[in-house]
């Protein structure tokens, strides 16, 4: 028995040590960036928190909304305050908890929701979850964030790092038998906008596989629902206004798709609840002409596929009734 004990014991210190040097490894980078103030989820909410009361307009979602729009194009001709708080693979809930903190601090009249089947789905990316959550002022809010948003899963992601960071662990132990072990720096951020000047090169457009569908993602049509009247919900009560879009992919990978589940998913639910939608894959699409060298990879923009995103928001805002601020 007492040879269990110590054996039970020695395991348990070893599970400890490990994950104490995980936790060490994966977020001393995130306290350097912090302390050097280069932390994007850090400089965006101290850009809410601090600026109290100075947006119009926020535009919340993925990597792929932070990626696409511009809001110092969105300012330049509609007269407007804008901001991006979107944020990597953030998820619904997130979004939801993400606008309260928002709203505390901040009294938007229009609110852009890039919707993607991955922010709806059972697969959350916890590490950037927790990332953005982190830079909250409110400790209530974070941890609702983890116990409604993903109970107990959320509370074991949150406590133990081995599985916090599995999927980077993963990803580095790929790495050392990769050929390719430069890391890119993304460090050009306009108001929460990454200017991205990198093009996705022919051979990434020969590994394109298609866009999310019900066969390749476990997107979660209840908890979509859940959260999205949530939000929904939060924002009338805030007398804003919710516009949802859809940011384009490479026409190189629409083509593969046999089936545009995701487009038309959204347009029936928007329809549905009267809320406007554009899919920016087809609206205006005469005017907005997108290649593949408009995209940094299989699905975000880079600064030239952002200018025509932006500009079909830019309509899209028009077309909702948005007036620009008059010039004082």
């Amino acid at each position: 028995m007492k040879k269990f004990l110590k054996q039970g014991a020695l395991g348990l210190l070893v599970f400890i040590a490990v994950n104490a040097a995980i936790a060490a490894f994966y977020e001393y980078p995130v306290y350097k960036s912090v302390k050097n103030k280069t932390n994007r989820n850090y400089l965006k909410w101290n850009d809410i928190h601090q600026n109290k009361n100075t947006y119009d307009l926020i535009v919340i979602g993925t990597s792929r909304s932070y990626a696409a729009y511009n809001p110092i194009l969105i300012d330049s001709l509609l007269n407007l305050e804008s901001y991006n708080l979107g944020t990597s693979s953030q998820d619904i809930a997130e979004t939801y908890y993400s606008l309260e903190e928002m709203f505390e601090y901040q009294n938007p009249k229009y609110i852009v929701l890039d919707l993607f089947f991955p922010a709806g789905d059972n697969a959350h990316e916890f590490y950037q979850i927790f990332s953005n959550s982190s830079f909250f002022n409110s400790t209530r809010r974070r941890f609702n964030l983890i116990s409604d948003g993903y109970g107990s899963s959320g509370f074991l992601n949150y406590s133990i790092p081995i599985i916090k960071f599995k999927n980077y662990i993963k990803q580095d132990l790929a790495g050392l038998f990769s050929e390719n072990k430069t890391l890119r720096e993304e460090h050009t951020w306009k108001k929460g906008h990454l200017h991205d000047t990198l093009t996705v090169t022919k051979e990434k457009i020969a590994q394109f596989e298609p866009i999310s569908n019900f066969e390749n993602t476990d997107f979660d049509k209840e908890r979509f629902n859940l959260y999205f009247n949530k939000i929904n919900k939060l924002i009338e009560s805030r007398n804003a206004k919710l516009i949802c879009v859809r940011a384009p992919y490479p026409p190189s990978r629409l083509a593969i798709n046999n089936n545009n589940d995701e487009g038309e998913y959204f347009k029936t639910y928007m329809d549905s609840t009267s809320i406007p939608f554009f899919d920016f894959n087809d609206f205006k699409s005469q005017n907005y002409i997108y290649k593949d060298q408009d995209f940094t990879d299989y699905h975000h923009t880079n600064y030239r596929g952002a200018k025509k995103a932006t500009l079909q928001l830019i309509e899209a805002l028009k077309q909702t009734g948005l007036q620009s601020k008059p010039n004082l």
